[in-house]
C-alpha cells in the first residue's frame, strides 16, 4: 500500500512513517521545507505550503490512503493570534488536501484524519464518553477546534472516498510529549496533581496509537475512533504512578485550579477538563492493545 501523510516528521507522524515502512508500504509525505525532501524508493517528500494554499499534486502518483495528522500545537497560550493559528493550520489544510483531490486524477479510496478527545465535555462520573454520543461538543476552543476539523474532514466522503476519524487521548512516549512535561517536575521533586486531581485522564502508549492508525489503514474502516487505552485514570494517581516508575514521591498539594488559570490562561482547559473516554470500539474492531494499562506504558516510556 501506498500512503500519503502529512505531519510525518511530528511526534506521533514519525513512529507511523517508521511502523509503516517496517512492513512494506511505501510513504508520501508532506513537508514545507525543501531541505527535508528525500527521495527513497519507499519514502518521498513532496513540497506543501497551507498558507499559500499549494501543493504538489505529484504526491497523490499512486497513493491508497492519506493520513492527515497536521496541525498547530495546541499546547500554548490561546492568544487570538494562536487560535487563528490552531484552527486555520487544520481548516485549511485540509481544505488544501480536499481541492488537490478534487482538482486532479488519483487513486486514493481512504482518508484518515485526526481529532483530540477534547472535544468531549467534561464528564466526571457515569459510563464512559463514546463515539456515538450526541452531541459530544466540549464548551471550549479545543472543543470548538474538534468540531470544525472533524465536519470539514467529512468533505472526503463527499468526494466518493471511504473516511475514518481517530480521537487522539494523551499520548504517552519517550520523547515529546504530555508524559515528557508530566516527568519533569516529579524528577525535581516537584510533582503534584492538577486542580482537585479527580478528573479522568484517557491516555494512550504512541505505540497503541500508531498500531491503531495502521489497523484502520490496513482494514479500511471507516467511522470515528476513540484513540485512547481500555483504562482511564484520574489525575493525582497518574501523577503519582509516574512518581513511583520514576521512584521520586509525589508528595506536594495539588495545584490549585485558579493557579492553573493564571498560569496557562484559558489553554487550562486542556490540563482540568475530565474526558472519560471509552476504547472499546476500536477493540470491537479487531484491535488489540499492547499497553492496556498505565503502569507498564509508563514503565517503557521512562525507562
Amino acid at each position: 500500500m501506498k500512503l500519503l501523510i502529512t505531519g510525518a516528521t511530528g511526534l506521533v507522524g514519525s513512529k507511523l512513517t517508521k511502523e509503516l515502512r517496517s512492513v512494506g508500504h511505501q510513504i508520501h509525505y508532506l513537508t514545507t521545507r525543501e531541505s527535508a525532501i528525500k527521495n527513497e524508493a519507499d519514502y518521498k517528500g513532496f513540497l506543501w505550503d497551507v498558507k499559500s494554499m499549494s501543493i504538489e499534486a505529484a504526491c497523490l502518483e499512486g497513493v491508497d490512503t492519506i493520513i492527515h495528522l497536521a496541525g498547530e500545537s495546541v499546547f500554548q497560550r490561546w492568544t487570538d493570534e494562536a487560535k487563528d493559528r490552531i484552527m486555520s493550520s487544520r481548516i485549511n489544510s485540509t481544505e488544501l488536501l480536499i481541492n488537490t483531490l478534487r482538482d486532479n486524477e488519483h487513486q486514493v479510496k481512504h482518508a484518515i484524519t485526526a481529532s483530540a478527545i477534547g472535544i468531549y465535555p467534561d464528564k466526571w462520573e457515569g459510563q464512559p464518553m463514546t463515539e456515538d454520543q450526541v452531541p459530544p461538543t466540549a464548551d471550549n476552543f479545543l472543543g470548538e477546534v474538534c468540531v470544525a476539523w472533524e465536519d470539514v474532514g467529512e468533505q472526503f466522503k463527499e468526494l466518493g472516498l471511504k473516511h475514518s476519524i481517530v480521537r487522539i487521548g494523551i499520548v504517552l512516549a519517550s520523547k515529546g510529549g504530555a508524559l515528557e512535561q508530566m516527568a519533569k517536575p516529579v524528577k525535581m521533586y516537584a510533582g503534584a496533581g492538577f486542580g482537585n486531581g479527580k478528573m479522568w485522564q484517557s491516555w494512550i502508549a504512541i505505540d497503541d496509537l500508531v498500531g491503531i492508525f495502521r489497523h484502520i489503514s490496513e482494514n479500511e474502516l471507516v467511522g470515528v475512533y476513540n484513540g485512547v487505552a481500555p483504562n482511564p485514570v484520574r489525575n493525582r494517581p497518574l501523577m503519582e504512578t509516574i512518581g513511583d516508575v520514576l521512584d521520586k514521591p509525589v508528595f506536594l498539594p495539588n495545584v490549585p485550579a485558579f493557579m492553573m488559570k493564571l498560569m496557562l490562561g484559558e489553554m487550562s482547559a486542556t490540563v482540568l477538563s475530565s474526558q472519560y473516554v471509552s476504547g472499546e470500539k476500536i477493540e470491537q474492531a479487531g484491535y488489540k492493545f499492547e499497553l492496556s494499562n498505565l503502569k507498564p506504558a509508563l514503565e517503557k516510556y521512562l525507562s
